[in-house]
């Protein structure tokens, strides 16, 4: 089955964040998917050919397949389960979003209802909680610089840029809350790690958590609904 079969329909469900490209490309994707093993919301991924994806990952491909020469992509999906309080599909999205930025994007299928059909498991009020744990979870294994949930935004909003990706205004260092504080930007949480910058004045509810994290709740799941 395909990759854009695995989840279908809509909307999605997002929980993404940022790491910096320190090492080559395919140490850095290897490493994130080899920590995905000591998560206690344990992750499989379904694909049998994650090596040759990774290695197809650090090749890339051009944007025009007609022009070799236009710019290289780097991006896979890889077909997985995460088990929340329900064992649900996601789809583990990687890309290069600039020379010093991977992306990071778990999708899951986001309506509220299940769909049997499409062996869907949609998302119960209870159960919005489950995400905000992940996410956490997340950082505490992987420090990220930021991290978000969304349902129809993205984590790139972060940025104040409109461009297409891969570009330099998303470097890594090119990411600001002064930016994201003062926009409303359409994303039900965000993750930051405050070793980077201590944030002050902040004007939606947030907590801090172990490890120089701040949970800022800039939506919720209901709004969506």
């Amino acid at each position: 089955m395909e990759s854009s079969q695995w989840i279908k329909g809509g909307p999605f469900l997002e929980v993404s964040f940022l790491v910096e490209l320190k090492e080559n490309k395919k140490q850095t994707i290897q490493g994130i998917i080899d920590r995905l093993s000591t998560l206690t919301n344990r992750v499989e991924i379904v694909d049998e050919n994650v090596d040759e994806m990774i290695d197809s990952f650090d090749r890339g491909y051009p944007f025009d397949m007609e022009a070799p020469q236009s710019i290289i992509l780097h991006s896979i999906e890889l077909r997985g389960y995460v088990h929340l309080s329900r064992k649900r599909k996601a789809l583990l999205c990687f890309e290069v979003v600039s020379p010093d930025s991977l992306l990071v994007d778990i999708c899951f299928y986001g309506a509220k209802d299940d769909v049997p059909e499409w062996n869907q498991l949609g998302i119960k009020s209870e159960e919005s909680a489950d995400f905000t744990d992940f996410l956490k979870e997340l950082y505490r294994v992987y420090k990220f610089k930021v991290g978000t949930i969304s349902m129809l935004g993205s984590i790139l909003e972060l940025f104040g840029c409109e461009e297409l990706y891969p570009n330099n205004c998303y470097r890594y260092e090119n990411l600001s809350p002064d930016f994201f504080l003062s926009e409303r930007i359409p994303l039900i949480s965000i993750i930051w790690n405050e070793k980077y910058k201590r944030l002050r004045d902040i004007p939606y509810k947030y907590h801090r958590f172990e490890e120089d994290g701040i949970l800022i709740e800039l939506g919720s799941f209901v709004e969506w609904y």
